[in-house]
């Protein structure tokens, strides 16, 4: 415990880099038995048709290593998803080829986008209209000014609306659908240690799966009163379709931490089926790969400070 307490003061003062919610640790270890009450039965473990995934990633300058950790984190996916039988996986740095687009069935979004010109909004729009299913994560939904912001939530379901949206620590269990088959089996109210971002863009369509109340704009130096917390909820998780195709949205996923969260890996890969009309099955070992100790599942460690984050 003094050990960690030092850490955490030493990654304050460090902070030009963005060190934002040092207080924000993984969760604790969760039963197996719990895990695997979530997810249910596991039937087939190979997907109905061959699939190729693309995952979209960029550097980022800004934070500390442990955060917005998109290449960390897109090698981390990558790995895990080439474990599942008849999937292809292609990665794309800051937006996908003409001919990526192509070739992907599923396209998940981990990255600060670069400013899309108007024939790469109306490419990704064309991609989803057609049928391909998009996974929106954290910053991918950030773009300024607002009208561009206006036109990547015409893509996304929501986005930054520059000069209004704010970003923050969530302080409060999440409220979420648990009638939707991402959120099956989970009880009405989840917790998820991470930052997401409110008062955005959202598009009339767009469905909301999970919301929570918000707290203090930008860094955090510890949790609130639940008192102090505001008396309206602001999405989480949400879907999207554009004609024949899907997306899923979140603005979670700052933490590299997140994702080695087995309940957070649960709503992610479910997410990637659902988006284009799979069932999770085959992605559900993943869950436990790499984070399995005994009948306990999760991480311990907060992945913070860790060497070689390439910046550029």
């Amino acid at each position: 415990m003094k050990y960690t307490f030092y850490i955490l003061i030493f990654l304050v003062f460090i902070s030009p880099l963005g060190a934002q919610h040092l207080y924000q640790l993984p969760k604790p270890l969760k039963k197996k038995s719990e895990i695997n009450s979530i997810i249910g039965n596991i039937g087939n473990k190979t997907p109905s048709r061959q699939l190729n995934i693309l995952w979209v990633y960029g550097y980022d300058k800004h934070h500390i290593a442990g955060a917005h950790d998109y290449v960390k984190v897109k090698n981390l996916m990558i790995g895990l998803l080439s474990k599942v039988p008849d999937i292809g996986t292609e990665e794309a740095f800051g937006f996908p080829t003409d001919e990526q687009f192509k070739r992907a069935d599923l396209i998940v979004m981990y990255l600060h986008l670069p400013q899309l010109k108007k024939k790469q909004f109306t490419t990704l729009k064309k991609f989803v209209a057609k049928g391909g299913g998009l996974v929106t994560l954290h910053e991918t939904a950030i773009m300024r000014p607002a009208s561009k912001g206006k036109r990547l939530a015409e893509c996304l379901g929501l986005a930054w609306n520059e000069g209004t949206s704010k970003w923050g620590a969530i302080f409060d269990r999440i409220n979420v659908d648990n009638q939707h088959p991402v959120f099956n089996g989970f009880p009405g109210k989840i917790t998820i240690l991470d930052e997401f971002y409110w008062d955005l863009f959202q598009e009339e369509d767009t469905k909301i799966l999970g919301s929570v109340r918000t707290g203090p704009t930008e860094d955090s130096n510890g949790p609130i009163p639940l008192s102090e917390l505001s008396k309206e909820e602001s999405p989480v998780f949400w879907t999207y379709s554009i004609d024949k195709g899907k997306v899923f949205g979140t603005t979670t996923g700052h933490h590299t931490f997140t994702y080695y969260d087995p309940e957070f890996r649960i709503i992610l890969f479910r997410a990637m089926a659902w988006v284009i009309d799979e069932k999770p099955d085959p992605f559900m070992p993943l869950v436990f790969e790499g984070i399995t100790k005994g009948e306990k599942v999760g991480i311990e460690e907060d992945l913070r400070g860790w060497e070689g984050k390439i910046r550029e």
